[in-house]
């Protein structure tokens, strides 16, 4: 009996740990899915994160393609330029009629015309930026300068400049780097290392840019506020493309509350963090919504919704479309 009894539990009691065991087993997975889904809902959408770092990048390329009108970036190419032509002039001065120097011709005037359009295009430059410069309108000069005619023509002289370079550095390419023979008398020693000095810093210049715009895609896909704030720290007041402080502290804002928004939707686009109560949220006008502190580092540098480019403004037109509105994408 004992035997039969010990018999019937044995079946009995694997069965049961059997039966237990796939519901553990399936329990286990389901919590995994079910977590996973909570952070994946806790998240802004793709499509809205994906727009608001597209347009970020696109402010950025923007702002690197207008960087020879701002005054920061200006007074650096000064910098950068202007000793190359001062210590040009004085290498030319010293050994421009050394008799070693006769059969070192094309070294000789590569750096004389070098030197020249370096320094025209400081000044042009600097001509240009005055004329785009709201902060003076009291000076003659100035409106003369600011009249369309002038404006186009200093514009045409600019890239007609940066054509020309482009045309002269491709030309020292040829006639410096592989011209190496000059470079062992003393005079052409001297001015042959001035020119493959100029033509370095052309390169540095050329690929500097896009060294900085391939070390910036991390930080927009993971750091998107250290972009903004850094945009914000190098925003140039005459762009007036960002919103005064006073038009962003009149935009909507309140105290965070679980029920001010789906779960799905409780979380910021620019940070991707969820919101916690009682933080700051700002909602634009086009009901697009952010931590107030992350959106207003925004504004000040463009004042457009950063996921759909609406004006924060709802009584201004919408703007016209740029062409390179696809940039990046």
């Amino acid at each position: 009996m004992m035997a039969a009894q010990d018999g019937g539990m044995s079946p009995r009691a694997p069965a049961g740990a059997s039966s237990a065991s796939p519901a553990s087993s399936r329990s286990r997975p389901e919590a995994i899915s079910g977590d996973r889904s909570r952070l994946l809902n806790a998240l802004p959408s793709h499509e809205e994160a994906r727009d608001v770092r597209i347009n970020v990048l696109n402010t950025s390329v923007q702002g690197a393609r207008n960087a020879g009108t701002t005054g920061l970036l200006l007074a650096v190419s000064a910098l950068i330029s202007i000793p190359q032509v001062i210590a040009a002039t004085v290498i030319m001065a010293m050994f421009w009629n050394d008799p070693e120097l006769a059969s070192c011709s094309r070294v000789k005037y590569w750096t004389l015309v070098q030197t020249l359009h370096q320094f025209f295009t400081v000044i042009v430059e600097w001509i240009v930026y005055k004329s785009m410069d709201g902060s003076v309108r009291n000076s003659a000069v100035t409106s003369w300068l600011a009249s369309p005619g002038v404006k186009s023509a200093l514009n045409s002289i600019k890239y007609s400049l940066e054509l020309l370079g482009l045309f002269w550095f491709l030309v020292g390419n040829m006639w410096i780097i592989s011209d190496e023979e000059h470079s062992s008398t003393k005079a052409g020693g001297h001015l042959y290392n001035m020119a493959f000095a100029m033509i370095t810093i052309c390169y540095i210049k050329i690929f500097l840019p896009c060294l900085i715009l391939v070390a910036l895609l991390p930080i927009v896909c993971f750091c998107l506020p250290c972009l903004i704030r850094l945009l914000n720290r190098m925003q140039d007041p005459m762009r007036g493309k960002g919103a005064a402080a006073e038009i962003i502290a009149k935009l909507p804002s309140a105290p965070y509350v679980p029920s001010m928004f789906p779960d799905e939707d409780a979380s910021c686009c620019i940070c991707l963090n969820e919101y916690v109560r009682d933080q700051t949220v700002r909602v634009l006008h086009c009901k697009h919504h952010f931590h107030q502190a992350c959106v207003d580092e925004w504004l000040v540098v463009n004042a457009t919704c950063p996921t759909c480019r609406k004006s924060i403004d709802p009584n201004e037109a919408p703007p016209r479309q740029p062409d390179d509105v696809n940039l990046i994408v």
